[in-house]
């Protein structure tokens, strides 16, 4: 008997268990139509205050009433 040479030996089996079978994911689609609205903000840096108010659309009307509860 000589010397050996390296050899790999086979292991033993991998034992994988039997999950149950998984069913298919099931999500109601989402078409992105969610209620629309706007949030105005204002910021003060010195104080660090935050003013904010959310409104039903981006119109001028709207932007003026901002403004003015903001100087309030």
């Amino acid at each position: 008997m000589g010397p050996l040479s390296a050899k790999s030996y086979l292991g033993r089996g991998l034992v994988r268990p039997h999950p149950p079978p998984a069913g298919r994911a099931l999500q109601e689609i989402d078409y992105g139509r969610r209620g629309k609205g706007y949030i105005f903000g204002a910021f003060c840096p010195a104080i660090g205050a935050a003013f904010t108010r959310p409104y039903p659309g981006r119109g001028i009307g709207n932007w003026v009433a901002f403004l003015e509860e903001v100087e309030g």
